[in-house]
């Protein structure tokens, strides 16, 4: 009895997964979500399966024959051959037929959304000294999402950003937030060295999408947008106090 209760135990976690490894393709439309990372574009394929795909074939049955006993035949007694009457030839008059128009029914449809461009932002925009922090922000969202209909399914697909700031001399900072003007003091760096310095921030979008009340993993990897800022830090003279 307790064996029988850890098996209906496991059956029912698995059924209870909201995320899957793969989209089923037994449906009637097979929905497939992948990114393109050359284009920053999330593509959305759909195909409708064609009817009786999915079928199992059927048991071929084998009969076993059995012959009859023969009968001959009775033979036929001989008809007289009926005298050939000519038939004069009517020409045929050529007719043009215009072929029916028949509408051609789309199997599949495939539509891309693209991610859109963001910007980086830093202060103070003139005037960057050593030993004093300057503050880094983006206009990029904490989440994109977006809700497409192909071949007749609502398809929903949300992704979230990781951002990576590399400061130009060797410093980097990862945070999931985009941080925000000054007072505000997440995303912050002091630079020890006068200098012109460059900095990039990498945005990584990865996520899900979902269909018919199901999740699964976006496939292609994690979307990728890169933007940089060159500014020159300047040296200040430098004050002892007691």
């Amino acid at each position: 009895m307790k064996i029988r209760i850890a098996i209906a135990t496991l059956i029912i976690m698995s059924l209870s997964t909201h995320i899957a490894e793969a989209a089923p393709c037994e449906v009637k439309v097979c929905v497939q979500v992948v990114t393109d990372l050359a284009t920053n574009q999330i593509v959305i394929t759909a195909m409708q399966n064609k009817p009786g795909a999915t079928a199992k074939p059927k048991p071929k049955v084998t009969r076993q024959y059995t012959p009859r006993p023969y009968t001959p035949r009775p033979t036929p007694k001989p008809v007289k051959a009926k005298p050939v009457v000519k038939k004069k030839r009517v020409p045929k008059v050529a007719v043009s037929v215009k072929p029916k128009v028949v509408a051609a029914v789309s199997l599949s449809d495939r539509l891309t959304q693209l991610l859109p461009q963001r910007n980086i932002f830093y202060t103070p925009k003139a005037g960057a000294v050593v030993q004093v922090p300057m503050y880094f922000w983006t206009d990029a969202t904490t989440s994109f999402s977006t809700t497409s209909m192909i071949l007749g399914i609502s398809v929903g697909v949300t992704l979230s950003p990781t951002f990576t700031w590399d400061f130009g001399d060797g410093t980097t900072f990862t945070t999931s937030s985009p941080g925000a003007a000054y007072p505000d003091t997440t995303i912050s760096h002091t630079y020890r060295t006068a200098g012109t310095y460059k900095t990039t921030l990498t945005i990584s979008w990865g996520g899900t999408w979902s269909a018919e009340n199901n999740v699964y993993p976006v496939l292609g990897g994690n979307i990728v947008q890169k933007y940089s800022a060159t500014y020159v830090v300047t040296s200040a003279p430098t004050k002892f106090i007691k």
